[in-house]
């Protein structure tokens, strides 16, 4: 299993044959800057990984393509979200399904047709959502947790740290936020630390033969909590290639982690975006991880393939 994992991981969407940008990292993350109207796509991950493989292991496929409605760095954003996929006909499942009944018992040397080829229709699914806690929230918002239609005004900060905390993490490279998950229900719980870092000694055990070593639940065991929630940025600065205008680029990033998800967000103090969470199954309050239900959602996440700052684009 470990050797299949590995394997997905050298399997990416990537941005292959885009113009490259010359901008270093550190000035492409300072450049990227929003308006309103600007564009960003998402797409789920599992382990990291995206595109069709996700599929495969038990989890939805679609691009989540956002516009942002109003921005105001640090304070508001309102933005508009929509998911465009193909889904087989009603008419098609029925055909395909009549055909196999007609013959599955059918005895050996019938002559059997070609079975109906499947017929698909777009579905949009789409909603709205308005955030004025850019500056201080302390939860963020999962675009899976975003609802359809008019979404109302949300206390998180959805896909960006909080001015606040982002200045913290950089500052002193550690911070405290909630995905909202698991993560918050269990500080509500008296007694949860015992519960929690029980888990995550399961959890490492689970995960270090596939990831590789991580940090050591035992330096946690003796903490509360509140402290597995604190977001640990590494040391040194990271970088993360997207498709920023239609251009290959490579930006400056601060990698960090606590014991529920690993995170990229975007070394800019105006645009704190957080371009990848992989969640681990502690986020989840889920370790059944042999079952593909079970896999697609303790290891889910997403990623920021693309932003277009230009209006309009």
């Amino acid at each position: 299993m470990a050797m299949f994992l590995s394997s997905l991981l050298l399997v990416g969407s990537g941005c292959v044959g885009a113009e490259v940008s010359s901008l270093s990292p550190e000035n492409a993350a300072a450049e990227l800057v929003l308006t309103s109207g600007s564009q960003i796509v998402i797409q789920p991950t599992i382990l990291g990984v995206g595109g069709r493989i996700i599929g495969w292991l038990g989890a939805d496929e679609e691009e989540r393509h956002i516009t942002l409605r109003e921005w105001v760095s640090g304070e508001t954003v309102s933005l508009d979200w929509s998911i465009t996929t193909e889904v087989e006909t009603a008419q098609s499942v029925a055909a395909r399904e009549a055909h196999e009944t007609q013959y599955a018992t059918s005895p050996v040397g019938t002559e059997i047709p070609e079975e109906p080829e499947p017929e698909y229709e777009e579905r949009v699914v789409s909603g709205s959502i308005l955030s004025q806690s850019l500056a201080l929230a302390d939860q963020l918002g999962l675009p899976e947790s975003w609802p359809e239609g008019e979404g109302g005004v949300s206390t998180s900060s959805l896909i960006w740290l909080s001015s606040w905390h982002y200045d913290e993490l950089v500052n002193t490279r550690s911070t405290i936020v909630s995905l909202g998950l698991f993560d918050e229900s269990l500080l509500r719980i008296e007694g949860a630390t015992s519960q929690l870092t029980s888990m995550v000694d399961k959890l490492s055990g689970l995960l270090d033969p596939i990831l590789g070593e991580q940090q050591s639940p035992s330096e946690e065991s003796s903490q509360d909590s509140e402290s597995l929630l604190t977001l640990e940025a590494d040391p040194s600065w990271g970088e993360y290639t997207l498709l920023v205008d239609g251009i290959q680029t490579k930006v400056r990033v601060v990698k960090a982690k606590n014991a529920f998800a690993n995170y990229v967000i975007l070394a800019n103090a105006q645009n704190p975006l957080i371009l990848e969470i992989q969640l681990t199954p502690l986020s989840r309050g889920n370790l059944e991880l042999l079952s593909s239900d079970g896999f697609a959602e303790g290891f889910g996440g997403y990623e920021i393939i693309q932003v277009n700052k230009k209006t309009g684009e």
